[in-house]
């Protein structure tokens, strides 16, 4: 367990700022050559769960998506939430929904939200950075693409309470 959540950390650190599929691959590469390597370990045997076509090896990026760690799992508002791996994504989908439900009753503003894989992703990102002391990130996307929506979700759900700063013609000390 302790190589998959260095690793997961590395994806997120590092990779989650690479841009293009070929930097993608040499970083799964680079994982592999280092879990082997420093770690002593045969990569697809560790993370043989994420093996999606079941051939015995972790070769894409899509299998390698699935290397999830967070503390979503835990309903809100519990003082202990243990960060760990979420390896059932039916469980996750449906803590998730519950969470936004729970949102939706709390609000006064209610977001009808998707939660479909790549938004679920999205969400335990942002957790994650939330979570962080001084936690901050830019999310780039087109509008109505649910930034906004998975950001104001992730904070309800580390039990952050959310601030939105308005452009205003003049502003004032």
């Amino acid at each position: 367990m302790g190589v998959r959540i260095w690793a997961h950390e590395v994806l997120r650190v590092l990779g989650d700022r690479l841009i293009n599929n070929d930097d993608r691959m040499w970083m799964l590469n680079a994982l592999k050559d280092t879990v082997r390597g420093s770690f002593g370990g045969n990569f697809d045997t560790i993370f043989s769960h994420l093996d999606i076509d079941k051939n015995g090896k972790v070769e894409t990026l899509d299998e390698l998506r699935g290397l999830i760690f967070g503390d979503v799992l835990t309903p809100f508002g519990m003082a202990e939430r243990p960060y760990e791996e979420i390896i059932d994504r039916d469980k996750l989908q449906s803590c998730c929904e519950e969470a936004l439900n729970t949102y939706n009753m709390m609000t006064e503003k209610p977001m009808d939200l998707v939660l479909f894989s790549f938004a679920l992703e999205h969400l335990v990102r942002i957790s994650r950075i939330l979570k962080q002391p001084s936690g901050h990130a830019m999310l780039v996307g087109v509008g109505g693409s649910g930034r906004q929506s998975l950001t104001r979700l992730a904070s309800k759900m580390g039990d952050n309470e959310v601030y939105q700063v308005e452009i205003k013609k003049n502003y004032r000390m």
